[in-house]
């Protein structure tokens, strides 16, 4: 297997959100945030029953953060993250969302349609976010927190905390199990939404659960005397080296585990990276899974069903090539947990 960047096109297109560049900034600069950022207590128009203004968390990437408890005024910078706050009930204290309108498609290059939709997302809340993100304009919201992922690199967080005093808290799990341990950080900073909370990890809880019971059930795999797990590439991009994928350790390992599969890619030497197309070639998985937008022309850098088959050796793979919508593969959320059994029936049709 070989490691190389991806293309600038492939690093812009927010639905392929983790290429090596963005996710090797982040992991060295990650670090200089835990150390070095400064959070600030601010004071929302409201607070939870017991009368306390903040409460204390600690993000997916281990950063203590004191947040504001219920603020009214947020700034959602993933849409992985916005399927939470929306989940939740939080939507209406949304004040702005990243993307950048001057782009060609607009909000379509890091929300499907889907998504606008159902969230009432359009380009008059954008918030821009590439080539870096608009941090004064998130300060000129009056913005009392700032939920992101790890594709807000490590500068824009020090500015938004240190110059601005905006606390920022990271959601970026590296497991499906994680996904609800998300939705938990969001819950303690908005106790108002506990009820909910509590039926929606129910459920997820629930649907984890049962995926990995109908795989042991289906494949015999737990008792150690069953057919071995098929072999599966999930990529999120291409280029004429090969594919890019998900090592151990990462959301997208998690993804093919819960799915019912053996992870093709789990050598790679860096969470992110590109694994060789001859060793794809010479390897034959038994699936290909990479995302698609379909036809729309923006989400996914144009990659629709027939962009991918002019991926390096696509017509000489064996595999059973599936195209998913890029929602349920790049952006770990509740949505990919919910999708599991859909997913599974990929692997296993029968």
């Amino acid at each position: 297997m070989s490691l190389s960047a991806p293309s600038s096109a492939a690093a812009r297109r927010r639905a392929i959100p983790l290429t090596l560049a963005v996710v090797l900034i982040v992991v060295v600069a990650g670090a200089a945030v835990a150390g070095a950022a400064t959070y600030y207590t601010l004071n929302p128009p409201r607070a939870a029953n017991g009368g306390t203004h903040s409460v204390t968390v600690v993000d997916d990437l281990g950063r203590t953060v004191v947040a504001p408890v219920n603020p009214t005024r947020i700034v959602v910078l993933a849409p992985s993250v916005m399927d939470i706050v929306y989940r939740l009930g939080l939507r209406s204290d949304v004040v702005g969302y990243g993307c950048t309108p001057s782009e060609a498609g607009g909000i379509l290059n890091e929300y499907s349609v889907n998504q606008t939709t159902r969230w009432n997302l359009t380009n008059s809340g954008c918030i821009t976010d590439f080539p870096s993100l608009d941090t004064e304009d998130v300060a000129n919201l009056s913005a009392q927190l700032v939920l992101a992922s790890t594709i807000t690199s490590a500068q824009d967080v020090n500015t938004l905390t240190e110059t601005y005093g905006i606390p920022v808290v990271i959601l970026a799990p590296n497991t499906l199990e994680g996904i609800i341990g998300d939705v938990r950080i969001v819950e303690q900073i908005f106790p108002e939404s506990t009820a909910v909370a509590n039926a929606l990890t129910a459920d997820l809880a629930q649907t984890l659960q049962n995926a990995s019971a109908f795989v042991q059930n289906v494949t015999g795999y737990s008792s150690g005397s069953g057919v071995p797990l098929p072999s599966v590439l999930l990529t999120y991009y291409f280029d004429s080296g090969g594919y890019y994928s998900y090592s151990q350790g990462t959301f997208g390992d998690s993804l093919i585990t819960f799915m019912g599969g053996r992870n093709l890619a789990s050598g790679i030497a860096v969470p992110y990276g590109e694994v060789n197309a001859t060793y794809v070639l010479d390897t034959q998985p038994n699936f290909v899974i990479y995302p698609t937008a379909w036809n729309d022309p923006y989400l996914v850098s144009g990659e629709t069903p027939s962009a991918w088959a002019t991926a390096p050796y696509w017509s000489q793979l064996n595999a059973t090539k599936v195209g998913v919508d890029v929602t349920l593969l790049s952006e770990p959320d509740p949505s990919m947990i919910l999708a599991l059994p859909y997913l599974e029936s990929l692997l296993y049709p029968t």
